[in-house]
């Protein structure tokens, strides 16, 4: 008779809340991004910066970029929602999770040059501002706190009180 494989420290069970936001509300926010990067490339234009937005008929070298940057929101989404949908893993959990981290920090960086405000005046922020920097912030932390441990037992950081 064989036993049950036991566990490997790194395979656990994942909260309700990480899951929720990395398996559900990420991947529906990110494939929004790519509908409105391919199939509202005007109004993306005008949102991201109106100032420089080219009008209701947007260049087709914009629209190309704009459907390639659809088709990236696209696959993470996809990736997102399936690679971290067949696993337990928690090693895979936080490798994924530190290379979105990475690039929220590239994304946050991509808005600077509509002016140092938008990074703290969230009562100026439109539609896309929100999603730029309110919700990347709110990602990032949350990956900040699976990336230590916060809420996953364990051996892993906890913070005081927990």
């Amino acid at each position: 008779m064989t036993k049950p494989p036991v566990p490997s420290p790194s395979r656990a069970a994942i909260p309700t809340l990480y899951r929720l936001v990395f398996l559900y509300i990420e991947p529906v926010s990110t494939l929004t991004g790519a509908v409105y990067a391919h199939f509202a490339q005007s109004m993306y234009l005008h949102l991201t910066h109106a100032a420089s937005a080219p009008g209701p008929a947007v260049p087709v070298g914009t629209s190309i970029v704009l459907t390639q940057l659809a088709n990236l929101y696209l696959l993470l989404c996809i990736n997102e929602a399936l690679v971290l949908r067949v696993t337990h893993d928690l090693k895979v959990w936080k490798t994924f999770i530190l290379g979105l981290l990475i690039a929220d920090l590239g994304h946050l960086y991509s808005v600077r040059l509509v002016g140092h405000w938008v990074y703290w005046q969230f009562w100026e922020w439109n539609a896309i501002d929100w999603g730029n920097v309110g919700f990347v912030y709110l990602l990032a932390l949350t990956r900040v706190f699976l990336l230590a441990g916060v809420g996953l037992g364990g051996d892993e950081v906890r913070l005081k009180g927990t």
